[in-house]
């Protein structure tokens, strides 16, 4: 058994006074059993992502012969996926998906209204010349209608001219994007810093960490950076130090993402490659292994990982390439939104997740993991079941994620 792998600390070191403050601790209870999303055949969302992603790598690579792609939908339930193309999609797209096809799998592709670039060029035109009050999130729609819009009445009178409700908002965004613009009041995403156990190397994702700033976060995956050990957590958790649950020193920041809102830590020791799968009370430590880093789509099933709230599986991608800024004024580009699958608002998230994993992919009911983003901030508010979270806090039916690809392309970041 790892030292010290899961204990629950009852008194939590705050770093800048050197100094145990008592926490407020919900008391202990039986481990929930949590099942991952039960599919006709397990790999399914693994074969749909073999078939969809080498058509993402292509439009990736810059080639003008793929301008006209919008998105990609996955429907692993029901073994399909929908890619989404701006006029005649060219061969190529064919030739791609029939090359990695898998029997008993499909995947259409539809014509759309606009291409991604045509929607990436419409959010830049709105978010120049809207106030950043006036919105709260931005995205392209997957298939090419529109872009996506969230917001608060309150602060997007201004922008109406008058009451700010969706239809209003929808006819003058639309007017300033030159484009249709898909309107929905929500809040602002709220940066998740809050609480869990303690953890020593080597170090696994869904562990609890603090800082000068946070006193609680959650940690992602492990990996490097050039030649120096890192692990992940949200930017936002904070600078200089951090600890573990029982104050035991894991290693000082060493890089941030810019727009991101990911950090890494050098680490005091070695990264395990693994994380937490159990509920927050757990106190055997269940792990699994990751095995890599994958691509994010609308559709996709995932599982998430907080030190806070603990294992939640049978959460759906509901919007990727998202920017958005949230409350404490980080802004955060791209991130992908997910909620429960079904959208019975159920609460998948707390404060004190900050920092943690989000996996899809499982290799059978209980295989490894493959690496999907850092989780950073949470939206719409909902009460936390009884037992549920490792301390009293707030909960959330949506959580956002910056993705791996820009972890990894723009941070440098090699999983372990």
């Amino acid at each position: 058994m790892r030292r010290s792998r899961l204990a629950l600390s009852l008194a939590l070191t705050v770093v800048v006074a050197s100094a145990l403050v008592a926490a407020d601790v919900v008391q202990d209870e039986s481990i929930r059993s949590v099942s991952l999303p039960v599919l006709r055949d397990p790999q399914a969302q693994q074969k749909l992502h073999l078939m969809t992603d080498p058509v993402q790598d292509w439009v990736e690579s810059g080639d003008p012969a793929a301008a006209g792609y919008a998105g990609t939908v996955i429907d692993a339930s029901n073994q399909h996926a929908d890619i989404y193309w701006k006029g005649e999609a060219p061969a190529e797209v064919r030739s791609l998906l029939d090359a990695h096809a898998s029997p008993g799998y499909t995947v259409d592709v539809h014509p759309s209204p606009y291409s991604r670039a045509q929607m990436r060029a419409a959010i830049d035109k709105f978010t120049a010349a809207v106030e950043r009050e006036a919105w709260t999130s931005i995205g392209p729609q997957e298939d090419g209608s529109a872009i996506a819009i969230t917001y608060s009445p309150t602060k997007a009178t201004r922008l109406t001219g008058g009451t700010a409700t969706e239809q209003a908002y929808s006819r003058r965004a639309a007017e300033i994007a030159g484009m249709p613009v898909t309107a929905t009041v929500e809040g602002t995403p709220v940066a998740l810093s809050g609480s869990r156990h303690s953890d020593s190397a080597p170090y696994y994702a869904g562990a609890e960490v603090s800082s000068s700033k946070a006193e609680f976060c959650s940690t992602a995956f492990s990996g490097w950076k050039d030649r120096t050990k890192v692990l992940l957590t949200a930017a936002h958790c904070g600078g200089g130090r951090y600890y573990n649950g029982t104050g035991g020193y894991i290693g000082d920041l060493y890089a941030t993402g810019a727009g991101l809102d990911v950090g890494m830590i050098a680490i005091n020791g070695n990264g395990g490659g693994r994380f937490y799968d159990g509920a927050w009370s757990d106190k055997g430590g269940s792990s699994r292994h990751t095995y890599g880093a994958g691509r994010n789509n609308v559709g996709d099933l995932i599982c998430l990982s907080g030190a806070q709230s603990g294992w939640k599986c049978d959460v759906e991608i509901k919007r990727v390439d998202v920017e958005t800024t949230n409350n404490e004024g980080t802004k955060i580009k791209p991130v992908d939104v997910a909620e429960s699958k079904g959208g019975d608002r159920r609460a998948i998230g707390a404060k004190g997740d900050s920092g943690g994993p989000a996996l899809a992919n499982p290799s059978g009911p209980n295989g490894d993991m493959e690496a999907r983003g850092v989780i950073v901030a949470g939206r719409t508010e909902v009460a936390c079941p009884a037992g549920s979270t490792a301390h009293s806090t707030t909960c959330y039916s949506q959580v956002l994620y910056v993705p791996m690809t820009p972890v990894v392309k723009q941070m440098g970041f090699s999983i372990s």
